[in-house]
């Protein structure tokens, strides 16, 4: 081999390994973006939630370096035992069944987001022939005993200058009840969405709602006091997809309500009937509603929960919302 032909291949291999060098570090120019990390979140059926689901949908937990797993539920109660036993992270509730947790779990759980408050999504529906909130005297009457929808019914009650003896009261869970009416079989119920929207107007009408009883009943982000102290990053991650959720709504509302007709298998019209009768609290709202209305609210089911014996204890509800996962 001559000297020309030494320098020729010295040269491409000095070419090759200059080239591998550089591949090298341009490899490791590029930053490694970080697995997601897991977040397990339960959840049920609930116009509220349509943040959380337009989140999911839209990528916004990802983006927030969340890999955000739900899990459903029948009832909004049913993700704290879960919750409790760290089978979960987070659980989208309502307030009244957080209350009903801490009676026999005190200081364990607490409530790090507001999502909405009901404001005409919980009702009572009466039959066309009952003409108003006074006429239900008498007629068998569907609540859910000990929860805070039978609460609305006393509202409702003393509104009338009525008590509870003076009605039939059937217990009976929201959605058993919006069946039962919309089927005939009870005159008059306190139910929930979507049964408001499909029984009002064919069936009957609404003769009191939670429009009248503002940040009574109350959808919450709980998280456990494990999970607070060990997920406090990731929580305050989620609570971030959640205004994301929440922004996006306020300026796509006909894609927003796609996504939430899909996620409850509902039609868009009908989740626009629903949307006006949740008042949705974003990033904004929340530190305002937690440290005054949200608080004086619960203390009021608090108190009903102990008077009727649904709880032994008079929860302690002054350090139940904590805003500070919203920094």
């Amino acid at each position: 081999m001559n000297t020309m032909q030494k320098g020729r291949r010295f040269t491409i291999h000095l070419i090759a390994l200059t080239t591998v060098l550089a591949l090298v570090m341009a490899v490791s120019a590029v930053p490694v973006q970080a697995a997601p990390k897991p977040y397990r979140v339960g959840f049920n059926a609930w116009i509220g939630f349509i943040a959380f689901f337009i989140a999911q949908q839209k990528g916004f937990f990802k983006d927030e370096g969340l890999d955000v797993q739900g899990k459903s539920f029948s009832a909004p109660g049913d993700g704290l035992k879960p919750l409790l036993s760290g089978d979960l992270d987070a659980s989208l509730t309502t307030a009244d069944s957080v209350l009903t947790v801490l009676d026999k779990a005190p200081g364990q759980l607490k409530v790090v987001y507001v999502i909405d408050t009901s404001s005409g999504a919980d009702a009572i529906l009466a039959k066309k022939d009952i003409a108003d909130l006074k006429s239900i005297k008498g007629h068998k009457v569907a609540a859910t005993l000990g929860q805070c929808n039978q609460l609305l019914l006393d509202k409702a009650l003393e509104k009338a200058g009525l008590v509870e003896k003076d009605i039939q009261l059937v217990n009976m869970n929201p959605d058993d009840a919006g069946a039962a009416f919309a089927a005939g079989k009870i005159d008059v119920a306190v139910t929930w969405e979507p049964w408001i929207t499909k029984a009002s107007g064919s069936t009957g009408h609404v003769v009191f709602s939670s429009k009248e009883t503002p940040n009574l009943i109350l959808d919450v982000v709980a998280v456990s006091k494990m999970a607070a102290q060990k997920k406090a990053a990731e929580t305050r991650s989620f609570l971030k997809g959640m205004n994301k959720g929440y922004e996006f709504l306020q300026s796509h509302q006909d894609e927003a309500v796609a996504i939430a007709a899909k996620a409850l298998e509902q039609k868009p019209d009908e989740i626009k009937a629903m949307l006006p009768k949740v008042t949705l609290y974003g990033p904004k709202e929340n530190p305002q509603v937690m440290n005054g209305p949200a608080t004086d609210a619960t203390a009021q089911v608090a108190k009903f929960f102990k008077e009727k014996k649904v709880n032994e204890t008079l929860v302690d509800v002054s350090k139940l919302y904590d805003a500070s996962f919203l920094k």
